[in-house]
């Protein structure tokens, strides 16, 4: 069994894109973490009942805003929705393994065959496979996986990847300006931005 790093991030802390890009904004301006810290615990930023949820919303959108070069986060600001939200799902993908593998093995699996429906059934068969690998999946609850399988779902229709039908989820590509595709396929993991254009780079 393999000792990988799955977080089960996703279920607590989503996709965020509008929080997220107000951060990103503040940085920008240069404004430091710390005071960034105030103003969401100040101002309530996040719209939140409790400032330790706050802040928890805080160091994970700060997490996944390092993963961004100065290019990708001045366009993940400046850019249409479609194409900063597909900028926040490549943060997202660097950071979170397990959701990265997901993406990988099985939503970009289907996009290159047009194959377009991807149930709840077939992300729970992922952690299946993957509790065989992992012990820290292994030791998740149903109820766990259940709610990560809906996360992730979730993660899809919030970044414009998909939309939820009766039978699950229906799978589209993403819509990414001409600028920042061709920045990430000459600049960026292929692994990685092969599953944001839904295609197979050679």
């Amino acid at each position: 069994m393999t000792t990988k790093k799955y977080l089960t991030t996703l279920n607590t802390r989503p996709f965020l894109y509008k929080e997220t890009k107000e951060i990103a904004g503040l940085i920008v301006q240069g404004i430091a973490t710390e005071e960034i810290r105030k103003m969401v615990l100040q101002e309530n930023l996040f719209q939140l009942a409790s400032n330790d949820r706050a802040i928890k919303f805080l160091n994970e959108i700060l997490k996944r805003l390092k993963e961004l070069d100065i290019f990708l986060m001045d366009h993940f600001i400046e850019s249409d929705p479609s194409t900063s939200k597909a900028i926040l799902l490549y943060a997202l993908l660097k950071k979170d393994q397990l959701f990265y593998e997901w993406m990988r093995e099985v939503a970009w699996d289907k996009l290159i065959i047009i194959e377009w429906h991807l149930t709840t059934k077939e992300t729970m068969a992922f952690f299946e496979t993957k509790s065989e690998q992992n012990e820290v999946i292994k030791n998740w609850g149903e109820a766990t996986k259940k709610r990560l399988a809906s996360a992730y779902h979730k993660t899809l229709v919030d970044a414009e990847y998909a939309v939820f039908t009766d039978e699950g989820l229906q799978l589209q590509p993403l819509i990414v300006s001409p600028s920042v595709r061709d920045y990430l396929k000459e600049n960026k993991e292929k692994n990685i931005v092969e599953i944001l254009l839904g295609e197979s780079l050679g």
